[in-house]
């Protein structure tokens, strides 16, 4: 291995020049020589040059290195790959094999993968099962995008109702970077199917009320059946049907008391007892932010409490701090494109070596933004997504620790997960 081109390649790498970082990582090593950290990166760099074939054939490469490891994060990547090449049924099983490497720490991303090649091959039963997985994965900081494919596969297998609560629960988890126009289209459409013309109406409207979201072919038949309808008879409206509001998210018959429809009625989905103990933490979270009574409540107590000077201690140990993470971050980033000193962004426990480590590992004139935190009363985990001066994006795992009454950056670690879509 020679360690100067590898650097090189590194910092290709870190500033966004992905065609010089792919031959530098293919000339930093023998080819018969086993250097997973180099194949993989030189498979991210293939994947945002486009060219999926010969990234196939790098992830191939570092999954032969044993020692390496990240087995889920290559065989996810690997995946992408083989979808954007056209060979889907390869990819499915890429995906599942690396939902079966129990030390990948983002699963879903796997999930979501198989989901949409599964969904491509038009298995939506096995499709909506990758997505469910998808969604109620802990580790899944935007969950709306596989609530709202679950709901696209209820639509497809003829259970409108439970794709409209699919729909539904992904527009109360829809956020910045989510198509909330998009989810309430496939909502609108759901609506229809389901009889219910009034809410689809609402929904299609909200879709399209911006004037931005184009509706598909299908979803503007939807939209003028459903306008049809209520115009030719008022008695429609009557005849759709209730809807109980509160019922459970993606259980509208409110017989299982699960997170998803009872597998007993409609056998859609297995649960092993580990997929249950996993998915009792995601309904804790899901129910949380589903029912908006108890959300108005909690933010009216929590200003209470600011007023009656209890507020202080409370944010604390919800991981508030000034500076925040954010602000840290951002300085950090900048002081390094500065060349300025960043200790005072660093966790006063770091020695020397480690600071000169996490900050050789910041590219220059890169914005960082945190996309999804674990925040606790004295540290911090973020997942923080960084775009390169040269328009490329790296996702980063971010430690903080508490210091006084803001935060310091403990440590700094590259996702080497690639996004295949653009962004």
């Amino acid at each position: 291995m020679n360690t100067q081109v590898l650097d090189q390649a590194r910092n290709a790498y870190r500033t966004g020049d992905f065609a010089a970082a792919a031959q530098l990582f293919a000339a930093a090593k023998d080819p018969s020589e086993l250097a997973g950290e180099a194949d993989h990166l030189r498979g991210n760099s293939l994947m945002r040059l486009g060219r999926y074939a010969d990234a196939v054939e790098a992830y191939d490469a570092a999954l032969r290195d044993d020692a390496y490891g990240k087995r889920g994060a290559l065989l996810t990547n690997q995946g992408k790959a083989l979808m954007s090449s056209g060979d889907v049924r390869s990819a499915v099983s890429a995906f599942s094999a690396a939902t079966q490497d129990a030390s990948y720490a983002t699963p879903y991303k796997a999930y979501l993968g198989l989901g949409d090649a599964l969904k491509k091959l038009g298995n939506l039963t096995e499709a909506g099962v990758a997505y469910r997985q998808a969604a109620i994965d802990g580790t899944n900081p935007a969950p709306a995008g596989a609530l709202a494919s679950l709901g696209d596969c209820f639509v497809g297998l003829q259970r409108p109702e439970d794709a409209i609560e699919s729909y539904r629960t992904a527009l109360d988890f829809a956020g910045p970077r989510d198509d909330s126009r998009a989810i309430s289209a496939g909502l609108g459409q759901a609506y229809v199917a389901a009889n219910r013309f009034t809410d689809a109406v609402d929904a299609f409207n909200n879709a399209t009320a911006d004037g931005i979201y184009q509706l598909t072919g299908d979803q503007r038949d939807a939209f003028e059946r459903a306008k049809d309808t209520l115009s030719a008879s008022s008695s429609m409206v009557a005849s759709t049907g209730s809807y109980t509001t509160g019922v459970d998210p993606l259980d509208p018959l409110g017989q299982s008391g699960n997170f998803m429809p009872d597998p007993s009625d409609t056998g859609f989905f297995t649960l092993s007892e580990q997929e249950m103990v996993q998915q009792d933490r995601a309904e804790t979270k899901v129910r949380r932010k589903h029912r908006h009574t108890g959300l108005k409540v909690f933010i009216v107590i929590l200003i209470v409490l600011l007023i009656a000077g209890g507020g202080a201690a409370f944010a604390y140990t919800r991981g508030f701090g000034i500076p925040s993470q954010q602000d840290v971050l951002s300085k950090l980033f900048q002081a390094a494109t500065d060349g300025a000193d960043t200790d005072e962004y660093l966790a006063s426990g770091l020695d020397e070596s480690q600071k000169a480590v996490i900050s050789a590992s910041i590219p220059l004139d890169a914005t960082a933004t945190i996309e999804g935190m674990d925040a606790g009363m004295s540290e911090t985990t973020a997942t923080v997504n960084v775009t390169l001066k040269q328009g490329g994006e790296m996702t980063y795992e971010v430690g903080f620790v508490r210091e006084g009454l803001g935060w310091a950056v403990s440590s700094i670690s590259t996702d080497f997960d690639v996004e295949t879509s653009a962004e």
